[in-house]
């Protein structure tokens, strides 16, 4: 029974399998550039996702290697996306912070800023719309029902990754957007929202 879901699941990536692989390996060697330390994550079919070698299950955020090993080493980073096409996974914390908000929550607080500051990168899968923020910028504000900061070390999934249910994309990208979000500014307004919507 294993066999035949190994060979289904080979079976059903095959077609897009170089195109998007080619696509992930260019955006990590981006995010690595940038200075973002990356890490391969799971494989995913849109229905579940799994490590591309032991095809044991994993979470969409759990990485095939320990985030210790998270890099931004352009030759490590093209290797590791050489073959498989996994999601690229990126540890909070460092480098920015992230916040997850409600898809609608985060449309209409990228509606009430015009798209300007306070935000930065900010990226749109089924699991929410995710801000990427200065470290340390939320202090203790105030946050709205279903929305959470990550905590550092944290992976988050970067665009283009496929995500059960989807994919992960840019609506503002950090090559658009080259600073990071004021992340008090950002829950503030996603918090005055909320309360319009309550």
């Amino acid at each position: 029974m294993t066999a035949v879901a190994r060979g289904s699941r080979s079976r059903c990536l095959a077609g897009d399998h170089g195109v998007a692989l080619r696509s992930l390996r260019a955006a990590a060697e981006h995010y690595a550039a940038l200075g973002w330390p990356v890490l391969p994550g799971p494989v995913c079919d849109g229905l579940t996702t799994w490590d591309p070698v032991s095809f044991e299950r994993l979470g969409g955020r759990e990485s095939t290697m320990s985030p210790s090993e998270a890099t931004v080493d352009r030759r490590v980073v093209s290797k590791w996306w050489a073959v498989h096409r996994q999601a690229i996974l990126a540890p909070v914390g460092e480098h920015f912070d992230v916040v997850r908000a409600p898809t609608h929550l985060g449309w209409r607080a990228l509606a009430a800023f015009d798209g300007g500051r306070p935000l930065g990168p900010m990226a749109l899968s089924p699991h929410g719309a995710f801000f990427f923020i200065e470290p340390g910028t939320c202090g203790d504000s105030e946050l709205a029902s279903g929305v959470e900061v990550l905590s550092p070390g944290d992976l988050v999934v970067l665009p283009p990754s496929r995500v059960v249910a989807g994919v992960v994309w840019w609506r503002i990208s950090p090559l658009e957007r080259d600073l990071l979000g004021d992340g008090a500014g950002i829950l503030r307004k996603l918090a005055e929202l909320s309360g319009e919507s309550a």
